[in-house]
């Protein structure tokens, strides 16, 4: 279960990344000792700071359980670390292109390529172990 863990670790902190970027963005206490009393808050960057932080929320739990499943299942480690590097890419690439730019379609797109490339990864032989 060393793969799994990797990655949900990983993807954990960058969550937690995103979430401090939303609190940020949101006025938060915790973090206006590290801006100007005067800073303006841009509306659609908090939009976009949010949608970041629930896109990764929305899509890394199902692919951790597949992840788990097939480690569970002795599938190839390779395709596991593989699948796993593209996906966590992927995300890092989104979430950085949500919320802290305000346009990215390169990162943005390029990152949702990368997550897909990694769910088919391990969608299609999850599928073969069920079906062969």
């Amino acid at each position: 279960m060393e793969i799994t863990l990797l990655f949900t670790a990983i993807l954990s902190a960058f969550m937690i990344v995103l979430a401090v970027r939303v609190l940020d963005l949101r006025g938060s206490p915790v973090t206006k000792f590290f801006h100007k009393p005067d800073r303006q808050i841009d509306p659609n960057d908090l939009e976009r700071a949010i949608r970041g932080h629930g896109n990764l929320i929305e899509y890394a739990p199902l692919f951790l359980i597949l992840i788990l499943a097939l480690e569970l299942s002795d599938a190839s480690k390779t395709l596991l670390y593989a699948c796993g590097i593209i996906f966590t890419l992927g995300r890092l690439m989104h979430g950085i292109a949500f919320s802290f730019m305000k346009k990215n379609g390169f990162l943005r797109i390029g990152g949702m390529t990368l997550t897909f490339i990694g769910f088919l990864g391990l969608i299609v032989p999850a599928l073969g172990i069920i079906f062969f």
